[in-house]
């Protein structure tokens, strides 16, 4: 009787430890953490409308795409931040990161083109440097190419009006501007 007693109650005891690591280990959704009182202050001042992107509670999926952007600022990548476009907890932006791979997520409930402009708008509002700030400001021409399904391009233009194609890469080259 009490070889049986003696191996049930290390069995329980692991029970209980496997139950207690299972239930205690963090279960949120990629791209939200669990620091809420943290990025409520955060993102407190951030609107729920930028240019026509709105920032809803789920992700749609009735426009979706992926576009690749890389920013060269003289010569050096300038990396675009996870993050962008998402309120943890709280919303999402139809246009947002969520990670630092420079993959912009197209989610959209509405089947409509979008801008660089848009992205950036959106990204200005998740960012305190002066970075995307400058660039909002100005218009710049720079070099962009853009590899899409069907075509590549190569032009010198005002890039905020360059349309996030799906599965487009689209490189910006800035040669004089400065990384602030």
């Amino acid at each position: 009787m009490n070889k049986i007693y003696g191996k049930i109650i290390p069995l329980n005891l692991l029970f209980f430890l496997i139950l207690f690591i299972i239930t205690s280990q963090n279960t949120t959704v990629f791209g939200q953490d669990d620091q809420s009182d943290n990025n409520n202050n955060i993102f407190r001042t951030i609107p729920n409308n930028i240019s026509g992107i709105t920032c809803d509670k789920v992700e749609h999926l009735v426009y979706h795409n992926h576009t690749k952007l890389i920013i060269n600022i003289q010569n050096e990548t300038h990396n675009i931040p996870a993050g962008v476009g998402i309120i943890p907890n709280n919303c999402i932006f139809w246009l947002h990161t969520h990670d630092d791979s420079g993959i912009i997520h197209i989610e959209s409930p509405i089947r409509t083109e979008f801008s660089l402009d848009q992205f950036f708008k959106v990204w200005d509002n998740f960012d305190n440097s002066t970075f995307i700030e400058n660039i909002l400001k100005n218009d710049i021409l720079a070099n962009v190419s853009m590899i899409s399904e069907n075509s590549t391009q190569s032009m010198s233009v005002n890039y905020k009006n360059t349309i996030l194609e799906n599965n487009a890469i689209i490189t910006i080259d800035f040669a004089n501007k400065s990384k602030d």
